[in-house]
């Protein structure tokens, strides 16, 4: 049990006017049990929360609605409790029950009396940041809807350090955490389940995908590197935990019933045209033979050569600023009994192809005269030949204000899910999730190899997503609480694309159902020693996971069906961890963590490794990866911190197979990846610093993070009849090291937030030392490899800055991200062979939001993004495709 004097956690009291400095917030918290509501309060007022844990057990709570002080509505919350509440100072309260105020307790042993365990309660989850010895971000539902953009990943955009990969196609995210990125280095959880699929992508190598629709995010917490947990395998980038709404997002007042009701349009985009319809630009160059001194044909060149002249057929019919062309909608219901929650929700998304900016590098037209002459000889005179050539000069294939082709998304999501609250600290999830999309997909080689872009037919994905969840906490126990989960994902995607390669049209370019069913269980111990108090947290999971192509087709190898080659496979993995939290002072805090974890995989097609010889793929590996990190706080509100952090990766089912982009090589010795962080940085987290009632928030840290036997696609050295083959293989390693830092700033009537991160290195380097007598490094991935594609910009940052008004009714800001260039140049030699990686030039985006609040339940958003209507690729892009122009959004979301 944990002891603590009153008198050393409660300073002399507070006035009530020194309370009500605090801003009137609007509550929403239902009747129920007090330690619930006494959360929900914590979570909203931003204020944290003293008391005796026992003396909020069995007791229920009348709730409170309306906008209110926090004094006002945490007494309307304890009304018929018999407890009573003093604030200590601005953001602290302390509780006691049965009329005992605090300083009159304190009296009656020298001053201070000692309590049972103490709750303490509140702290948002955005805090996070400020308050641990890592790196981590929280995304709140309000901000995924204020930045949702025009793709799924924009809402994403702004926090340092993350990025999207091949944001504009699909519909789904591939979250990459400082240069770390695809194959599950960066776990997508939702609800506890995930169902990351990885697809090819042509010479612009492949795509790990996640679906999901933002209207059924709840929140969104990003961790940075290597962490304990259930969900931390494999994880050597980090991982992203994201929550479906529950109960409390959408019931109102005090009800326990209430529906959800959000509807929004967009500017800027179009519906697909039909198949086959041409855009972007045709080829590259268009020479003419001007002028000759021997007989030859001329064709007179035209004094100048417009974009019309090289391009598709797709219109320029771009939407008015204020015309909507594009639409959401989305409905959720929630339903809440004495022990049951229930929430079901639908949505629908029609987003058409998006327009692209018209101001910046536009690509141009570039004319050049070139003499060509060839030398007199002995009875043959000097000749000379004249050719005009008018080339494409710009940053890719698409013309300002164009069309751009294959960008369109018609999503439907489901979502049902129920909580069930039993006696005796018992609490059961269950929860389904189905996402349907179609939408626009074409291989970036079929632009890059200069044969302009065509609308394909849309492709399509389901995802079925299941999960049950026990939680076990019990009041009267520090040792107890419980989680357990089982969950299995089902994703089907078929992508359809105008693909020709050596003749063959693979219109069927992907086709696949992965399936993950998984397992995980842990427990939380609170114990207080007399060395301080020490916090175990211990689990393990299990998943078991399958690629293969549709029953129903026969076989997808060598393009039988219009179909390039499909995986088919196993794997399983299994890990255990223990991780500890110890605070042998109240400035110091140790934290430590060891993981085991085992991975066995089967490729189900042999693959060819001599003349006549062909042998089935397996993979079985394991390892130890610890974490150890130490937070000193010399003064309340500032910490410095160390971490080192490890986390080990096997192969992914993907990449243990066989299929189109590379083969299996079953004679190599594939290890693990093994990833060892260094990160060193500082915290501050105060309030009332320049003001009674400001929050200042800063945090900066220094990263060096190395990935020892980095797994990547390269030319195998070892020739099958002397034919080279692509395949897996380790580097040696791959570094990233720099520095990141964010801040925000809140008084209430103005906030800002800036946030930016620098990269002073970038490394990868190949094990050929053996083989040409020296090691070869490169500064952005290896020939044919995936890694040029997931290096970050060198430099990228993001300032926000707004202002509430009219009693905070009204919400005005805009922000400010930029993205520097690639941090290696994509024509070195850490690029080409088999793969082609995009150049994007660094661009500065300029995007405009407003929020007004209607009532209670009712609120309107208006945001403009790419203010400026900037032409731009997006940091990551895997294809010659322009990001949208300027687009205007509008949502309305109401609940009853």
């Amino acid at each position: 049990m944990s002891t603590t004097m009153l008198a050393d956690i409660v300073p002399p009291l507070a006035s009530a006017a020194q309370a009500q400095q605090h801003e009137s917030l609007d509550y929403r918290i239902a009747p129920g049990p007090l330690a619930e509501a006494l959360n929900r309060f914590a979570d909203v007022s931003r204020m944290q929360l003293i008391y005796d844990a026992s003396i909020a057990r069995g007791l229920q709570s009348p709730g409170v609605s309306g906008r209110k002080s926090p004094q006002s509505a945490l007494g309307e919350i304890l009304v018929g409790t018999g407890i009573r509440y003093s604030f200590s100072d601005v953001r602290t309260v302390v509780l006691t029950a049965d009329g005992v105020v605090p300083g009159e307790a304190a009296a009656g042993v020298e001053g201070a009396t000692a309590l049972k365990t103490i709750a303490v309660s509140g702290g948002r989850p955005e805090d996070a940041t400020y308050q641990t010895a890592a790196s981590s971000a929280y995304i709140s539902q309000e901000e995924i809807e204020l930045f949702r953009g025009t793709s799924t990943g924009d809402f994403l955009k702004g926090v340092p350090g993350v990025l999207t990969g091949d944001n504009r196609n699909s519909g789904a995210i591939d979250i990459n955490i400082r240069g770390m990125q695809g194959f599950g280095r960066v776990p997508v959880v939702v609800d506890g389940a995930q169902q990351q699929n990885t697809v090819y992508r042509g010479y612009s190598g492949v795509a790990s995908r996640n679906y999901l629709d933002p209207d059924m995010i709840g929140g969104v917490e990003i961790i940075k590197g290597p962490s304990g947990g259930v969900y931390g395998v494999g994880a050597t980038g980090g991982i992203a935990h994201m929550r479906t709404i529950n109960a409390d997002d959408i019931l109102t007042d005090g009800k326990d019933i209430g529906i959800r009701l959000r509807g929004g349009m967009m500017s800027n985009t179009a519906s697909p045209p039909p198949a086959g319809t041409t855009g972007g630009v045709y080829g590259v160059t268009k020479s003419y033979t001007t002028g000759c001194n021997t007989n030859c044909t001329i064709t007179p060149a035209p004094d100048h050569l417009d974009l019309a002249n090289f391009g598709g057929t797709t219109g320029f019919d771009r939407p008015a600023l204020f015309e909507p062309s594009s639409s959401s909608g989305s409905v959720a219901f929630a339903k809440r009994w004495e022990n049951l929650d229930v929430v079901a929700a639908y949505s629908r998304r029609k987003t058409g192809n998006h327009f692209a900016g018209t101001h910046g590098n536009t690509p141009t037209i570039k004319k050049t005269v070139n003499r060509v002459v060839r030398p007199g000889r002995p009875g043959r005179p000097e000749t000379w030949t004249e050719i005009t050539s008018f080339s494409l000069d710009g940053l890719n294939r698409y013309r300002a204000g164009e069309d751009v082709l294959n960008t369109s998304q018609d999503n439907s999501s489901y979502l049902l899910k129920g909580t069930i609250t039993l006696d005796g600290g018992h609490t059961i999830d269950l929860g389904y999730i189905n996402y349907q999309s179609e939408f626009g997909e074409l291989m970036p080689s079929v632009i890059i190899r200069g044969e302009g872009a065509v609308q394909a037919p849309l492709s399509e994905v389901e995802s079925n997503t299941y999960t049950a969840r026990y939680n076990w906490k019990p009041d009267d126990s520090d040792l107890i609480n419980l989680k357990a989960n089982l969950w299995h994902t089902n994703t089907e995607t078929q992508i359809r694309t105008p693909y020709e390669f050596f003749g063959l049209d693979y219109s069927q370019g992907y086709w696949d159902i992965a399936k993950r069913t998984g397992i995980d269980i842990s427990n939380e111990s609170l114990v207080d020693t007399q060395w301080g108090e020490l916090t175990l947290v211990y689990g393990g999971s299990y998943t078991y996971e399958t690629l293969a192509p549709p029953s129903n087709i026969a076989s997808l190898s060598g393009g039988v069906n219009n179909t390039l080659e499909a995986r088919n496979g196993w794997r399983k993995e299994a890990s255990g961890f223990a991780s500890s939290e110890w605070k042998p002072f109240d400035w110091l805090k140790l934290d430590g963590t060891m993981r085991y974890t085992w991975t066995h995989s089967y490729d189900n097609t042999p693959t060819r490794v001599a003349t006549g010889l062909y042998l089935n793929n397996e993979e079985e590996s394991s390892g130890f990866a610890p974490i150890i990190a130490a937070t000193a706080e010399p003064i309340d509100g500032l910490q410095f911190y160390g971490r080192y952090a490890e986390a080990i990766r096997s192969p992914s089912l993907f990449e243990s197979t066989s299929g189109w982009s590379f083969d299996s090589a079953p004679t190599l010795a594939l290890k693990p990846e093994h990833t060892k962080n260094w990160e060193f940085g500082m915290n501050m987290l105060f309030d009332g610093v320049f003001d009674s009632d400001d929050e200042v928030r800063f945090k900066a840290a220094y990263f060096n993070n190395r990935t020892d036997n980095y797994l990547t696609r390269t030319i195998e050295t070892a020739e099958i009849d002397k034919v080279p083959s692509t395949t897996l293989r380790n580097l040696r390693y791959a570094a990233f090291k720099g520095f990141e830092a964010s801040a925000r700033y809140d008084v209430g009537w103005f906030f800002s937030e800036v946030g930016g991160i620098y990269y002073t290195e970038t490394e990868f380097c190949t094990n050929e030392q053996e083989l040409l007598g020296r090691e070869r490094c490169f500064n952005g991935g290896v020939p044919s490899g995936y890694a040029q594609l997931h290096v970050p910009p060198k430099m990228s940052g993001t300032l926000t800055l707004g202002t509430r008004l009219y009693d905070e009714k009204l919400t005005l800001g805009g922000r400010v991200t930029y993205q520097g260039e690639r941090a290696v140049d994509s024509k070195s030699t850490s690029s080409g062979g088999y793969t082609a990686s995009i150049a994007w030039e660094p661009y500065t985006l300029v995007d405009l939001f407003a929020t007004y609040r209607i009532n209670d339940n009712a609120s309107f958003d208006l945001s403009v993004d790419n203010v400026a209507d900037v032409y731009y690729m997006d940091a990551l892009t895997l294809g010659l495709m322009p990001s949208p122009g300027r687009t205007v959004r509008a949502t309305l979301t109401a609940k009853f």
